[in-house]
């Protein structure tokens, strides 16, 4: 045999071991298949690795294939990842990001008809699992298949309650956003259903917040984006004598308000400026001994209504909520006690606003809402003081004249503000004016009689 004939048969043998499979560039050898490809074909290209990378995706030029032939893409361990068909043809397209640094390509082609095959002409990889430079949390937009990470703890030491702020979430089918508390109890699973943007999680109990992204083989999305936290470091509205809650309550919730107690009374009931629990959260008042009186949940939300008449001198408020959503809350705004003497008084509120804070990322510690003046002008400080004081004490002069009941105290204490607003201020002026002419005017006719 000639020297000729034996290299010709060499040559022979490299153009059939490498039929089907086209260098992509002189760069960088990516898959590619002939054009048309042939049927009853089945191969696998070498592996497509970035190693170091911990996503990659490709780019398709073009994908054409013909009924019942199929692109598969597998993982460095020969897991499935995607099968693309006749349907999913297209050109200039990226498939979705996976994780690991190597993907791996194979064509499988039956005994009918072909089409142009396939040409992957770029590939795409990440270096890290997510966004850095987020202090909070957020996920690479798209993020990637198979994915599983949870992000470092977002936490505010110190604090009482917690919640996140969402710029963005979306999600695919199948893949689920979770947050846990501090101890890793899962606190809620967010799916493509809670897909939204510029929204609050529920408040949680707690000084830290986890975030853990899972992601199944299918499809990919937005991701999300968390971009503040707000939290508050007491468990209720502080300066309230009676009790009152922070409006929406947190999640995972039990606290008893200090005792409402009035020394000497033989009764005692509570005034509910609103009341409103979520499902399975409950309200319970206690008399001074812990003795369970009476437990409200979502069926008893209310506005604006007295509780019953209890025995004693001494009331105990506590809230109990579940891991689930949540509500208002609860105010209660004022009280009426009964001693001996069937005397009725009234008490009320003393309240100061407590402003929770929130973070953003790269803006450091900021109010969420326009501070509360540090100190009122003079002016309107006495002229609040004398107007509380001056309203208490006409309804104690009425209650110890025995010149008001129990009922109408109450609607006294109701409505003595519009008494002594504008409106109620001009009425009773006119009055007093129409009251002073008619006496000038006596005294007038009796001058004259005179």
């Amino acid at each position: 045999m000639s020297r000729v004939s034996i290299i010709s048969i060499i040559l022979c043998c490299l153009l059939i071991t490498i039929n089907g499979c086209t260098s992509a560039s002189a760069a960088e050898s990516l898959p590619e298949s002939d054009h048309p490809y042939s049927n009853n074909f089945e191969d696998t290209w070498p592996d497509i690795s970035k190693p170091g990378a911990t996503e990659i995706r490709l780019h398709f030029e073009s994908l054409d294939l013909a009924s019942y032939d199929k692109l598969i893409l597998y993982d460095k361990y020969d897991n499935k990842l995607v099968t693309y068909d006749r349907g999913d043809s297209n050109k200039d397209f990226w498939t979705a990001w996976y994780t690991g640094d190597t993907l791996k390509v194979k064509l499988v082609t039956d005994n009918s008809d072909t089409d142009y095959g396939f040409k992957i002409d770029k590939v795409e990889n990440r270096s890290d699992v997510c966004i850095s430079g987020n202090s909070l949390a957020e996920s690479y937009h798209p993020y990637s298949n198979n994915f599983e990470y949870k992000w470092p703890d977002i936490t505010e030491p110190g604090v009482t309650e917690i919640r996140l702020h969402f710029e963005n979430l979306d999600l695919a089918s199948y893949d689920k956003l979770i947050l846990y508390d501090k101890y890793d109890n899962g606190l809620v699973v967010y799916d493509f259903h809670d897909s939204n943007k510029d929204f609050w999680t529920a408040w949680y109990t707690g000084d830290t917040l986890k975030v853990k992204l899972v992601t199944d083989n299918s499809n990919t999305d937005y991701g999300f984006k968390i971009d503040k936290l707000e939290h508050r470091s007491d468990v209720c509205i502080s300066g309230n004598s009676l009790a009152e809650s922070y409006h929406p309550y947190a999640n995972n919730f039990e606290y008893k308000w200090p005792d409402i107690s009035k020394p000497g009374a033989t009764e005692m009931r509570l005034h509910f400026e609103n009341l409103d629990l979520d499902p399975y959260d409950k309200l319970v008042l206690y008399d001074e001994y812990d003795n369970g009186l009476v437990a409200y949940d979502c069926h008893d939300s209310n506005k604006d209504f007295w509780t019953a008449w209890y025995t004693g001198d001494t009331l105990k408020v506590k809230l109990v909520t579940d891991n689930s959503n949540t509500d208002y809350g609860f105010k209660i705004d004022r009280g009426e006690i009964r001693t001996d003497e069937n005397v009725t008084t009234v008490f009320f509120e003393s309240t100061e606003p407590v402003y929770p804070y929130t973070r953003g990322f790269g803006d450091g510690i900021e109010e969420l809402y326009p501070a509360a003046p540090k100190e009122m002008p003079e002016f309107f400080q006495n002229a609040s003081l004398y107007f509380d004081a001056f309203c208490k004490q006409i309804i104690e002069i009425g209650i110890t004249l025995n010149i008001l009941e129990a009922e109408d105290q109450s609607w006294l204490s109701k409505n003595i503000g519009w008494i002594f607003s504008g409106i109620g201020i001009t009425l009773i002026g006119v009055v007093s004016k129409s009251i002073r002419n008619v006496l000038r005017n006596k005294k007038d006719e009796k001058s004259e009689n005179d």
